[in-house]
């Protein structure tokens, strides 16, 4: 698609995250309609990329059992997003006693990035493989700089508590907690480092801080209403956790409706609870945003081409696909997918020399005759990309619609037979349905034609099959 046109698609996202005080989206869309996909484009395009900073993490990746907390692994989970890049300047960093207390005492950091490297994933160990180096470098200029302040810092405190009995007690309680990962002190330590090193790149890069957390509705009930009841949250500074400027959840909210009312019943208000989340309203990402901007397209297109037919058929066809979800997200994208390069390559196909054509090893001496279905045949399969996909989608398609471009819906009956009558006013049969050539060399359908009774997916599998199978020398 036109890249002028997937901006307007961009841009009304861009106006939702613009909204005053909007800091807490839901994005929400069907399950496979390229959330994911659009949102890394998004964030990777220039004009936003020099606006935010995104942290993507995907919790279904965890190895976590229902029983525990999802709150600790997407703690570190960040940070190892953040390590991975090398924007933060450990110089500039400042620590406060309380958070170093707490690390020193706790005094297993390291320890636990490393274990919770494998307990958040794989494919995001793998993702980051190629910074590595990066990551171990950046952690360790951390851990020095913690190192360096805290041993300061614990030698101060210690001489307050040889001064002071009374707080052997404190001395007592930090002690019992210190291996037990996941409660207050040792959360509270991870998170203000998490706080000072996002704040760190916010200065250093003037950029919106931004945590994606993708696939919500993809985890257990547990630790989804674990993660919404954080992060709907603000701090005692009214900020969102971290002090991300905007955190944004991935999911399909119908998914987490029906999820939330098998959890907690059918009689409890979801909306009541769901709207504390979000600071506006949910963003419902869906196809027809691309529709619309494909309609443009064509509209612009149009003028450039003669066959009314094609174009109908093209219109029809790509249309019903986007709205339906059978073009994906990642198609949209492509530099190729706008009305004006389909119909180009279609154009591509049909000058393809057909007079050498071979199928089953025998020469099809009137091939050229089915020029026209060929070459829609094989734009089809080239911008759906797999034949499974489009017959799906011919299956659910409005047969109706086709009624009003006969002539290609004869074309292609013709051509899933390979079947050619030079003579006029011949009556033949072609898949159950009458038809009679006519004295120009064209056919036409002779009784009362009923598109229902016609298996379009049974036509299709015929036409690719002879499509794919060809031999053009």
């Amino acid at each position: 698609m036109g890249r002028e046109l997937i901006e307007k698609v961009f841009q009304k996202f861009e106006n939702h995250l613009n909204i005053e005080n909007n800091n807490r989206i839901v994005f929400s869309g069907k399950f496979g309609i390229g959330k994911s996909y659009f949102l890394n484009e998004f964030f990777n395009d220039e004009k936003y990329n020099d606006e935010y900073f995104p942290i993507f993490i995907n919790p279904v990746n965890y190895s976590i059992a229902s029983n525990e907390d999802i709150f600790e692994l997407i703690k570190f989970d960040i940070l190892f997003q953040i390590l991975s890049q090398d924007v933060i300047i450990f110089e500039n960093l400042n620590f406060s006693k309380g958070n170093l207390i707490h690390q020193y005492f706790s005094n297993k950091f390291l320890e636990d990035f490393v274990s919770a490297s494998d307990l958040i994933g794989e494919s995001v160990v793998e993702d980051n493989a190629s910074g590595s180096y990066g990551i171990l470098k950046n952690l360790g200029k951390l851990i020095a700089k913690l190192t360096q302040l805290s041993a300061r810092d614990f030698k101060n405190f210690e001489n307050e508590i040889q001064k002071n009995p009374e707080l052997e007690v404190i001395n007592n309680f930090f002690k019992k907690h210190e291996g037990k990962i996941g409660s207050f002190y040792e959360n509270n330590a991870i998170t203000q480092l998490l706080f000072e090193l996002i704040k760190n790149i916010e200065q250093e890069t003037k950029k919106k801080m931004t945590l994606v957390i993708d696939d919500l509705d993809r985890i257990d009930p547990e630790h989804i209403f674990r993660i919404l009841n954080i992060f709907s949250a603000h701090d005692k500074l009214g900020e969102n956790k971290f002090g991300f400027e905007k955190v944004i959840l991935v999911c399909d909210i119908n998914n987490i409706k029906h999820i939330y009312h098998h959890f907690y019943g059918e009689n409890v208000d979801f909306f009541g609870y769901i709207n504390k989340f979000y600071s506006s309203e949910v963003y419902h990402y869906k196809n027809t945003d691309y529709l619309l901007a494909f309609a443009d397209d064509f509209e612009l297109s149009r003028s450039n081409f003669r066959d009314e037919n094609k174009k109908e058929f093209f219109k029809f066809i790509f249309s019903d696909a986007i709205e339906n979800n059978f073009i994906t997200a990642r198609q949209l994208f492509s530099n190729d997918f706008s009305f004006q390069n389909i119909l180009n390559k279609c154009d591509d196909f049909s000058n393809v020399d057909l007079n050498r054509t071979y199928y089953n090893g025998r020469k099809i001496n009137n091939f050229s005759s089915f020029r026209n279905p060929y070459s829609l045949a094989k734009t089809l399969l080239y911008f759906f990309g797999d034949e499974k996909i489009i017959l799906n989608f011919i299956n659910i398609i409005e047969k109706q619609q086709l009624i009003y471009l006969k002539e290609i819906l004869i074309s292609f009956l013709m051509f899933s037979e390979l079947k050619v009558v030079s003579e006029a006013n011949t009556i033949f049969s072609v898949k159950g349905i009458n038809m009679k050539s006519n004295n120009y060399g064209d056919y036409e359908i002779t009784d009362n034609f009923k598109i229902e009774t016609l298996d379009l997916v049974e036509v299709f599998k015929d036409i690719f099959k002879i499509t794919k199978d060809i031999i053009i020398k």
